[in-house]
């Protein structure tokens, strides 16, 4: 009989919360990070994608849970950066304060605003940050 306990495997709850603020919390440091730069920050999320693939792995995910978290929660934050984004541009275009703008833009706005600052390669860096975050969460807990 193996005396070693075992970590148990987080549940499906876990995994879902865990994704949501992650993703979250990336997508607004992004924001934050990139607000500060003078040209684009669109390679920051291949950093942050590097971060929440190791979070997953630290947190103990499985392998395969472990790279669909990581690259839900890459995706999740892309959305919600690309929303914090538009806003930005909206608020500074209006002349609006960016709380009122955060809580009062529709969808539909914010989709043409970041519709209108995306191009190829923040697809590219999507990709890579989604490649990575998988990366960093398969890879490295296989060493385990």
């Amino acid at each position: 009989m193996d005396a070693t306990p075992r970590r148990k495997s987080p549940g499906f709850f876990s995994c879902f919360a865990t994704t949501a603020i992650a993703g979250l919390a990336a997508g607004a440091l992004w924001c934050l990070l990139a607000l500060g730069l003078h040209r684009g920050g669109a390679f920051l999320i291949v950093v942050l994608g590097g971060a929440i693939g190791a979070y997953f792995r630290w947190l103990g995910f499985a392998e395969r849970r472990g790279a669909i978290c990581a690259t839900s929660a890459v995706l999740i934050a892309f959305v919600y950066a690309q929303y914090l984004f538009a806003a930005v541009r909206v608020a500074q275009v209006l002349g609006f304060p960016l709380r009122n703008t955060l809580f009062r833009m529709d969808a539909g706005l914010a989709w043409q605003a970041a519709n209108a600052n995306l191009g190829a390669w923040d697809f590219v860096w999507l990709a890579l940050a989604c490649a990575i975050a998988v990366w960093f969460a398969i890879r490295i807990s296989a060493r385990r």
